[in-house]
């Protein structure tokens, strides 16, 4: 404040004219600043405060994205982030970490079971604004996982052959599990039979297959049979192909023809869900019940069955599977009916 009778004092130098010169002003009285008032604060939000991983493979891993926002008006603090679990993992920005208004930071939770069942856990979260952690659920199903070994043709007949010429013919091995799959061996029972182009020891992952050659050499005229073992420490018991063929001095005689090996072609169309990364293929004997899976969540929209016996009826539905592991309800069921020759 300047007094009553104060005038304004206005300086001026000589034109052209360089001058220096120094001003003292001296303030006596008492100025009243009052505080300003804030209500800045940082406020924390996230993107879920749970997470349902549904169901997941044991040994398999599915994981979902936690966002955490400051949608308030001063800087937010990220203390800890506090999980106690073997089948749960959160990774992502190490803490503790300062969050700017409006600006976010985003973890990885993942569901990595180890065992089999329903498994829960709690995610901490602790901030510089609240004197208790914020927490976060996290729920999932550990499913067992299951190997499953397809084998075609599920026999295998050569027929006449003259003694001493060689018949082949083609055997694929499928892994249709959720697991990788070690064939630790193949062995053959019968005179004359043999297989190429398989060493034992190889791995099938999941919906990978492989294929190999079984043969006939008729060494003596007659009827022959055998049995070729697939063996494998993933799968209960053995796979097992019976073999079968003839060896004759002399052009064979007319035979009944071989009973025709059928198949069964499936095809759909795509589920119109986000984030879909394969389709199950599931048959049963009985209609609307019963279901045994085909396949592995394969990004496929056909499938060929030819596993299927003469004269039997089949039942197919399709289910998918997003990437999260969640699978949807049966499709509509469709049947085959298998001629008997």
């Amino acid at each position: 404040m300047f007094p009553q009778n104060s005038r304004r004092l206005s300086i001026r130098g000589p034109r052209n004219a360089a001058c220096a010169f120094g001003i003292s002003v001296l303030l006596i009285g008492c100025a009243n600043v009052a505080p300003r008032s804030s209500t800045q604060q940082g406020t924390l939000a996230l993107s879920a405060s749970s997470f349902n991983f549904s169901s997941v493979v044991v040994g398999k891993s599915s994981t979902q994205t936690l966002l955490i926002t400051n949608s308030g008006t001063a800087p937010l603090t990220i203390e800890s982030l506090t999980l106690k679990s073997q089948q749960f993992q959160i990774t992502g920005p190490s803490v503790p970490r300062t969050v700017l208004p409006s600006q976010s930071v985003s973890y990885t939770i993942s569901f990595v079971p180890t065992s089999s069942g329903s498994q829960s856990a709690w995610l901490q979260i602790s901030t510089n604004i609240a004197t208790n952690p914020v927490p976060v659920s996290l729920t999932g199903i550990a499913q067992s996982a299951y190997a499953s070994l397809q084998v075609s043709p599920a026999s295998i007949n050569f027929g006449n052959l003259k003694l001493q010429s060689t018949g082949t013919q083609n055997v694929t091995l499928k892994n249709t599990g959720d697991i990788n799959m070690t064939v630790s061996g193949v062995t053959i029972a019968g005179a004359g039979f043999g297989y190429s182009d398989l060493s034992p020891g190889f791995s099938l992952s999941p919906s990978q297959s492989v294929t190999f050659q079984v043969w006939f050499k008729p060494m003596t005229a007659g009827p022959a049979s055998g049995t070729v073992t697939i063996l494998s420490a993933n799968i209960a018991s053995p796979q097992e192909i019976p073999v079968s063929g003839d060896g004759l001095t002399s052009n064979p005689p007319p035979t009944t023809p071989t009973p025709t090996q059928h198949t069964v072609d499936l095809s759909w169309q795509p589920s119109s869900t986000a984030n879909i990364v394969g389709y199950r293929v599931y048959r049963s004997a009985v209609s609307g019940t019963g279901y045994a899976p085909l396949t592995s969540a394969a990004n496929i929209l056909s499938y060929s069955d030819n596993t299927v016996a003469n004269g039997a009826t089949y039942y197919y539905v399709v289910t998918a599977v997003d990437s999260s592991g969640n699978e949807s309800p049966h499709s509509n069921e469709v049947s085959a009916v298998i001629p008997a020759t």
